[in-house]
């Protein structure tokens, strides 16, 4: 079983590195290029089904990459990004939201933490496992998603865990 990992495609918000968790941004002019390009690329790959954040930049992602290919695309709300409560739309190199960032249990205020982002990620997984087994599975999300996903399937150390960034628009795969 494989497990295709997608991190959506770039938005004005991720170009200017502006926060947008439940911000629901439609792909930037250089997102739809991305998408555009991810589509070709992934011509390669034998997904039997492709599961998205609902969230519209992720939508315009999964769509991208289902042309050409006769599988369902299926949408679910554990996919989506984290929320990033009060710093929503505000720049990500603020120190008091990278203190948050960096924290595995510390939540943004009106947020999430990394470990309920954790939480809600791993059952989807390990449902997403049973209910697909031996089957390939694309899976299109969100920075701080994808980077839960890879340390669900790969050992990390606290440092490469925060360290990590899926870029956008980029395939990661998984087999078990």
């Amino acid at each position: 079983m494989n497990f295709y990992v997608v991190r959506h495609c770039s938005t004005e918000y991720s170009e200017k590195k502006i926060y947008c968790g439940s911000t629901d941004a439609p792909l930037s002019d250089l997102g739809r290029v991305e998408a555009a390009q991810l589509s070709v690329a992934a011509k390669k790959y034998d997904f039997d089904v492709i599961i998205s954040s609902p969230l519209l930049r992720a939508r315009e992602t999964a769509e991208a990459l289902s042309v050409g290919k006769e599988i369902p695309v299926l949408y679910d709300e554990r996919l989506r990004e984290r929320d990033f409560g009060v710093f929503e739309q505000t720049s990500c190199a603020r120190p008091d939201g990278l203190a948050c960032r960096y924290s595995f249990v510390r939540k943004y205020p009106g947020g999430e933490s990394n470990a309920q982002v954790a939480a809600r990620i791993y059952f989807f997984l390990d449902e997403v496992k049973k209910a697909y087994a031996g089957r390939n599975v694309c899976l299109v999300s969100h920075g701080s998603a994808c980077r839960i996903i890879r340390s669900y399937f790969k050992e990390m150390s606290d440092e490469e865990f925060y360290a990590y960034s899926q870029p956008n628009g980029s395939i990661e795969v998984y087999t078990l």
